[in-house]
């Protein structure tokens, strides 16, 4: 049976009180939320990275009621968009002041064997996944290891610096896509003929000016896996472990190890007719862990696999204020370093640049900044977005999509209608 998850204002004490669980079975259900244990509803690792935490939380207003109507609409919708862009199997959740108002799947996980998409359901987060990796170094940067302005050769001791550079590369270099850094065959090649991160990035540099020039590249933010080995001895899947899900309590990881219920992994439909099932691939945490500390380069930029809901719950302490509520209300980042990551700096045609973070304002709701990012890989397209003045957005992902982009925004289209469609539906109100 689908799985259907709705919030109404009856939760708000349970919510607040309880922390992440699976998804109850039956339609139109409420989650069951279930208290984390107590050793992990303020571990150490966390704890350490602010001292405010036991400040009282502000109360927040009632929460409108949404009537079964408009989630029955959202969801038709949500269908409707599924088909006119050619998704197997979708997923979206949306959020508002740190609580899931809405999650449900859409289409196959799994078309072979008729598997439906639930909110259950875990994907391959693609480039989302530099957003979440970003969090995980900015833990370091409150932890007081790194900072925004460090010299990453300085810090790291890997060559980013050459003859030919022009000025030295920060950390807020390397997470706005700004380092002068590039894709080249060697990152292609690099998981399969054991190439070091080193001998990559010397190859990589293009000697741009740091901080005057955007080039996206997938290999400078996997090099934020690098850098945190780097900074903490610990493999980067382990690392974010330790530091982010197992505290949340969140069945999600950079490393199908790290996966309880790989059963619920879509598999993911390229445009070539390749299947990939990353419940069973090679790239697994033993792999990544035999090329040696500071060599993850390929995890932090696209391989996250998370559910839906989790990823908006990980979008409402973006939103919000470094807190997940609805897991104990854990902090997971200071504000200070919130502030960094969406703090613009520097701009494209279609949106500004934070760290791996994109701002866009009115263009792809109107009358609000949006802030979030998209991934697209092997067919697979995912998306999160969230308006920081009011607490809200939405995370959307699927196993296959079209191309298609609204060309405002260079957002794929499924992610723009999604994104448009749950504003108008839910947040209309307040824009």
């Amino acid at each position: 049976m689908k799985k259907r998850v709705y919030f109404s204002a009856a939760l708000i004490v349970t919510a607040l009180l309880c922390g992440c669980s699976d998804i109850s079975d039956g339609a139109d259900m409420d989650f069951v939320h279930t208290s984390l244990p107590p050793e992990t509803t303020e571990p150490d690792i966390i704890a350490e990275l602010v001292t405010e935490d036991t400040e009282a939380v502000p109360v927040s207003a009632p929460e409108p009621v949404y009537t079964q109507a408009q989630l029955d609409a959202f969801g038709a919708r949500l269908e409707e968009i599924r088909e006119e862009c050619g998704v197997y199997g979708m997923s979206a959740a949306v959020f508002r002041d740190g609580k899931i108002i809405y999650a449900d799947g859409f289409g196959l996980a799994d078309t072979e064997n008729e598997v439906p998409c639930t909110a259950d359901t875990i994907y391959r987060a693609a480039s989302v996944s530099k957003t979440i990796s970003t969090v995980l170094l900015m833990q370091l940067c409150d932890k007081g290891l790194i900072s925004p302005e460090s010299d990453l050769e300085e810090v790291t001791g890997l060559p980013f610096n050459t003859d030919y550079t022009k000025g030295r590369v920060k950390l807020w270099h390397l997470l706005s896509h700004t380092a002068g850094i590039t894709d080249t065959s060697r990152f292609e090649l690099g998981i399969t003929e054991r190439y070091e991160t080193n001998y990559i990035l010397k190859g990589a540099l293009i000697g741009t000016e740091p901080g005057e020039f955007y080039n996206y590249s997938n290999f400078g933010a996997g090099m934020i896996g690098s850098v945190i080995e780097l900074l903490t001895g610990e493999y980067f899947q382990e690392y974010a472990d330790k530091n982010l899900f197992k505290p949340l309590g969140m069945d999600a990881g950079y490393a199908n190890d790290y996966i309880e219920r790989k059963e619920n992994c879509a598999k993911i439909y390229d445009y070539d007719g390749m299947i990939y099932d990353p419940a069973t691939w090679g790239r697994t945490a033993y792999y990544y862990e035999s090329f040696g500390l500071g060599n993850s380069y390929l995890q932090a930029q696209s391989e996250l696999l998370i559910t839906a809901p989790d990823l908006a719950r990980l979008g409402t302490a973006l939103a919000g204020d470094g807190r997940v509520k609805e897991c104990g209300n854990v902090r997971i980042i200071s504000e200070d370093s919130l502030a960094e990551m969406h703090k613009p700096r520097i701009s494209t045609e279609q949106y500004s640049v934070g760290l791996n973070v994109r701002i866009y304002d009115g263009t792809l709701v109107p009358g609000r900044v949006m802030y979030g990012h998209t991934g697209n890989a092997l067919g697979a397209i995912t998306g999160i977005f969230y308006d920081r003045s009011d607490h809200t957005g939405i995370a959307v992902m699927s196993n296959h999509c079209n191309y298609y982009v609204n060309d405002d925004t260079g957002v794929y289209k499924m992610l723009y209608l999604s994104t448009r469609e749950a504003y108008e539906t839910f947040f209309g109100d307040l824009s």
